[in-house]
């Protein structure tokens, strides 16, 4: 057999039998022990890994190049933030209470976390006031511009009505007058409904605001067939003086002083009227000095009641104006929130010029009232007792300035 195998010229190609290899052969075979081979194995393997990481490094390195910059905070393979975990479970830690903390440190962060709350909360409010104090103010410079277009127009539409409202009647037919204060920032329409509430929530445009707008008292009529004896019109106190934000302003002697008179356009007439009071006084009647007293009067039963209501009035104004008032004079109510009590409000009284009588108002013997009486609910805040006075009384033939 050995000679057909050196004789075969494919014997390189051919494995020879196990039973055939020369016996000298067998004993120069190099047969690896274990060790040996774990060694290479481990060897093989810390190869592989090394190659891996090798390429992972260069992966990442390509990954940074298509950042402009490159956050050694974010994991170049799994691109997770390294520090995410842990500074979220620090600042979890910091404020939210947890069982571990001690009683002082669980009130402290309950504490930290209310203040967090209300200031939020504070935002919200003040960024929804400042929005709607901008619709407000762009609504209104808008219409004040419309209005002095035709203020000076004093035709008259077949209805009776003045033509100058015709196109704000157009915009919004619940108009009924233009209100204005010379000399304030008071200028501004006056709408009715049906009701004492759609305008405390809605705009000249009847868009949900919280500003609201001027309104007359629904009870009121402006029709000169079937006028009210009190004409009553309602605004929120807002600040910087919008709506009857500067009404209040009237505590003050010298304001009344430089501002004494109220003009209001209604869709039939234009009118002047004297301030003749301005009083803190409640929403509801009042009867702490036995009489019902109320400002919103919008008709009275008889002159004797119109002038006892007016010597009321009298009664509970801050300044003495001595603007002097008959029993058939018409007069106009102003009423906004004051916050010296709850349901407080501010409320000025004017009657109306009269015919042929001047419009200007001699102030020199205005003063503050030394005597001036409250609500009940303002003896109770300021937790001081209720004064003792005479009822007020009034003549059905009026009283006259001093």
């Amino acid at each position: 057999m050995n000679n057909e195998l050196n004789n075969n010229p494919n014997s390189e190609n051919v494995t020879p039998e196990p039973d055939t290899v020369p016996e000298e052969h067998k004993k120069i075979m190099y047969v690896p022990d274990e060790e040996l081979l774990a060694y290479s194995r481990t060897k093989e393997a810390l190869d592989k890994d090394a190659a891996g990481e090798i390429n992972n490094d260069a992966k990442a390195a390509k990954k940074a190049d298509n950042f402009d910059d490159f956050d050694e905070s974010v994991d170049p393979v799994t691109g997770e933030d390294t520090k995410k975990n842990g500074v979220f479970s620090k600042i979890v830690h910091f404020v939210i209470p947890l069982k571990s903390d001690g009683r002082k440190k669980i009130i402290l962060k309950s504490l930290s976390l209310l203040a967090a709350l209300v200031f939020i909360c504070s935002a919200v409010y003040l960024s929804c006031y400042f929005i709607d104090l901008g619709k407000q103010n762009s609504k209104i410079n808008n219409i004040r511009a419309t209005y002095e277009l035709n203020r000076e127009d004093y035709t008259y539409n077949e209805d009776g009505q003045f033509s100058k409202f015709d196109v704000l009647k157009k915009q919004n037919s619940d108009i009924v007058g233009w209100l204005e204060i010379p000399g304030t920032e008071i200028n501004n329409p006056v709408y009715q409904t049906s009701d004492n509430d759609y305008y405390i929530s809605h705009d000249m445009n009847r868009e949900y605001n919280s500003y609201g707008a001027l309104f007359l008292d629904y009870r009121c009529d402006i029709d000169p067939k079937s006028l009210s004896q009190n004409q009553i019109i309602y605004g929120h106190n807002m600040r910087y003086g919008a709506m009857f934000g500067t009404l209040n302003d009237y505590r003050s002697l010298d304001y009344y002083k430089a501002n004494p008179v109220i003009n209001f356009d209604s869709l039939y007439e234009t009118r002047k009227y004297k301030i003749v009071a301005m009083m803190i006084t409640n929403s509801s009647v009042d009867s702490t000095f036995g009489y019902d007293f109320t400002p919103y009067r919008s008709s009275f039963l008889s002159q004797d009641e119109f002038m006892l209501w007016i010597a009321q009035c009298r009664a509970r104004s801050l300044i003495d104006t001595n603007i002097d008032v008959q029993a058939y004079d018409e007069v106009i109510t102003l009423s906004t929130c004051c916050y010296d009590f709850d349901n407080a409000r501010f409320v000025i009284v004017a009657r109306l010029v009269r015919e042929g009588e001047d419009a200007g108002v001699d102030t020199s013997s205005a003063a503050m009232n030394s005597d001036v009486i409250y609500s009940g609910e303002y003896y109770a805040k300021k937790k001081i007792p209720v004064p003792q006075v005479e009822p007020p009384v009034a003549s059905v033939y009026g009283d006259t300035e001093s």
